[in-house]
């Protein structure tokens, strides 16, 4: 134990002495987190921008543009109707809606076609998406009407309102039945669908589920930067093999008896307090800067912990089979980078399915991710026992736990081996 922690001393010593480790330590990551964190709050408070035009000026037309204002999620622009249309041609606005003149006496008389007009370019996702939040509001005002008259002619049908009371009268109760039928949209309309998907055996809605997704989506993001930094970062620092044989140093070393454990396992404890400082270094940063959690929770720390130790073993192995420095720091880049791309650090991991994600599953850094959205902000309420247990026992984790330890032994005994 003692040789250990004299090992670990000798090697963090020799690594914070080392300007050039230093600002890989400190300088990089914090760029990195800059442009990871900055990219995230914009995500994070992203609005799809939206120009509605009113020509009608009515109440009925004002309620739909300050209803469509409180919904989240969306700028609305209003203005005139040429620089409505220049907003959507020059691509600064997603859609325009242009309320047409007559649009209140339309929907008094029931005639609907024609009195919204979207205009939209080609290239715009989210188009149907704002139709169908408008479209819902005018089917409200819609409804509210068709109540309302409804109530007019029950009340002459059954003889509470002769057809010579005044219009005064009728303009009162026709209005009191409008003001209770919208009142029946509040706080939810009064018919909805409600849609169930399965994951992972367990049976959730999608209505429960949809006000966290995104911030499931900005945190899977940020925490595939950082699991592509790392890797980068522990394959680079585990030169000390290559150097060792290099110098010839290393033959000397395993003919010690013990040597050899303990120089590993003072090597292995050091790349771990790398990748912890990185950790806390990266996520407090994106935390107080940037509002953006990762490690809200139990089952985060204990993915990136798992996720540390493959990659330290992966190092390890790589480091034992190169023979120069050279190699390594040209290896290292590529392979951090060209797995990080498939394994989905670059891209939206929670949205993907099919081949890609099938593909990005042969990666460490698709098992972390993969482990992430499923565990790293869903289970809130286990013990830190019952939430190891769970993690442990998937297929991800058994995968990445075997290829540290597999690959640890085996650049072990491919050392140990030097000495013959």
């Amino acid at each position: 134990m003692f040789k250990v922690i004299t090992v670990l001393k000798y090697k963090l010593k020799i690594l914070f002495s080392d300007k050039s480790f230093l600002i890989a330590m400190t300088v990089i990551p914090l760029f990195l987190t800059l442009i990871t964190g900055y990219a995230l709050r914009f995500e994070k408070y992203n609005e799809i921008p939206v120009a509605i035009c009113d020509l009608d000026n009515t109440d009925y037309s004002n309620m739909i543009l300050e209803r469509v204002k409180e919904k989240k999620g969306f700028k609305i622009l209003q203005t005139d109707e040429n620089k409505a249309i220049k907003l959507v041609k020059d691509y600064k606005v997603e859609s325009a809606f242009i309320i047409k003149e007559g649009f209140k006496e339309n929907i008094l008389s029931g005639e609907t076609k024609g009195i919204i007009e979207q205009i939209a370019h080609p290239s715009s996702i989210s188009q149907e998406i704002i139709k169908e939040i408008i479209g819902s509001e005018v089917a409200r005002i819609m409804l509210n009407t068709d109540a309302a008259d409804w109530v007019i002619n029950e009340y002459v049908k059954l003889n509470k309102l002769p057809s010579e009371t005044q219009s005064d009268e009728k303009g009162q109760i026709w209005n009191e039945a409008w003001e209770h039928t919208d009142s029946l949209w509040e706080p939810e309309p009064p018919m909805k669908l409600e849609f169930e998907e399965v994951h992972e055996g367990t049976i959730g809605t999608v209505e429960s589920e949809k006000n966290t997704f995104q911030d499931s989506t900005i945190s899977s993001s940020a925490f595939g930067m950082l699991i592509a930094f790392i890797m980068f970062l522990i394959m680079f620092n585990s030169s000390w093999l290559v150097d060792e044989k290099e110098n010839g140093t290393l033959k000397r070393i395993i003919s010690g008896p013990g040597a050899l454990t303990a120089l590993f396992a003072g090597n292995i404890l050091s790349l771990l307090i790398i990748g912890i400082l990185q950790v806390v270094l990266f996520s407090t940063i994106c935390s107080i800067f940037f509002g953006v959690d990762i490690f809200t929770r139990t089952s985060s720390i204990i993915i990136i912990f798992i996720y540390l130790l493959c990659v330290i073993g992966i190092s390890l192995f790589v480091s034992s089979i190169l023979k120069t420095r050279i190699q390594l720091q040209t290896g290292a880049p590529l392979f951090s980078i060209i797995t990080g791309f498939i394994g989905g650090c670059f891209w939206n991991f929670t949205d993907m399915g099919g081949i890609m994600k099938t593909i990005s599953l042969f990666t460490p850094q698709g098992l972390a991710l993969d482990l992430f959205s499923r565990y790293g902000q869903q289970i809130s309420d286990k013990t830190i026992p019952a939430v190891t247990g769970t993690i442990l026992t998937t297929t991800s984790a058994i995968i990445l736990l075997a290829l540290a330890i597999g690959l640890t032994l085996v650049s072990y005994v491919s050392i140990k081996r030097l000495r013959y």
